[in-house]
């Protein structure tokens, strides 16, 4: 099973294992008993739904962004409006999803996190920006959103996040494609899962990326898992030729890998981009040449 394909869940060379479990899965509860009874919410009542959506109608209602989510493997969501008393103005929407996977579920979550959400322990992980919330657990993620900050509806808000995702069956853990991350100087909750083009490459497929803080500064690192060594090798030079066109100076550089280059871009920093088996790992940013190196070799060393 490999990194690049959503669809699939990583083995990562059957060290970190599936990480997915069909218990987790809630294909034989309806999403719609994740939802939490109104009878011990006073004044509050469904407005609207709940509705299903499939592959077959997701853009329905996501319209430009259903894409996204079937990259990462979705299969059902349901959504329901909440009203408080008779005024139209003061509702949330609930939407849950079933993403198919682990990897699904936190992918989707990972890539709609913003870098100063405050992060809440709502099922594997939520978090909460104004009066928008999101969060997931097993395969399912979870996104709420209000009409407004009034105290009441974010009240209403943080509860359904945290009951909806109480019922969730599944695990808790970070899902098992993050443990090649070396732990130093990991900047909390950065992690990020892509279905595809890492970095801006299609050759990459999808991959794990996270930032790291070295002495005030700061690196993207990321990496990605081929089909083979022989896949791996090809990817790593379709990537140097595509740098090549993007970047001003890119130079051979095989530090913390089989081979590999580094580069410099004067709008998003210097990188190095490097093969390690059947995989492609780089950095990119503002920390110095010694320190990317250093970073790229704790997670090369890390790899399966």
């Amino acid at each position: 099973m490999k990194l690049r394909y959503m669809w699939c869940v990583v083995a990562l060379g059957g060290v970190l294992g599936c990480g997915q479990q069909e218990s987790s899965k809630p294909a034989d509860r309806e999403l719609e008993a994740l939802l939490p009874e109104l009878s011990s919410r006073a004044q509050w009542s469904i407005a609207e739904g709940p509705t299903s959506h499939t592959p077959d109608n997701l853009w329905e209602y996501l319209d430009g962004g259903a894409p996204q989510y079937l990259a990462y493997g979705f299969e059902k969501m349901i959504h329901i409006r909440y009203q408080l008393g008779d005024d139209p103005l003061a509702s949330i929407a609930a939407d849950v999803y079933d993403m198919g996977s682990e990897l699904g579920a936190f992918g989707i979550y990972s890539s709609i996190r913003p870098p100063t959400a405050a992060i809440r322990s709502w099922g594997a992980e939520g978090y909460r920006s104004g009066a928008v919330a999101a969060g997931w657990k097993g395969t399912v993620f979870v996104h709420v959103a209000a009409d407004d900050d009034r105290p009441e509806l974010i009240e209403m808000l943080e509860g359904l996040m945290s009951e909806i995702l109480d019922r969730v069956v599944g695990s808790d853990s970070p899902p098992p494609v993050l443990r090649p991350l070396p732990p130093d100087g990991l900047v909390p909750h950065s992690e990020r899962y892509v279905a595809a083009d890492l970095h801006g490459h299609a050759a990459l497929g999808g991959g794990v990326l996270a930032i790291y803080e070295i002495d005030g500064r700061r690196s993207e690192l990321f990496f990605s898992e081929l089909e083979s060594e022989t896949a791996a090798a090809a990817a790593l030079t379709t990537v140097r030729s595509e740098r090549e066109r993007w970047t001003e100076e890119v130079m051979d550089h095989a530090a913390a890998g089989e081979a590999g280059f580094r580069f410099e871009d004067p709008g998003a920093g210097s990188g190095l981009v490097v093969r390690s088996g059947r995989y492609v790992a780089g950095v990119q940013g503002d920390l110095p040449l010694a320190a990317q190196e250093a970073l790229l070799a704790s997670l090369t060393a890390r790899l399966p």
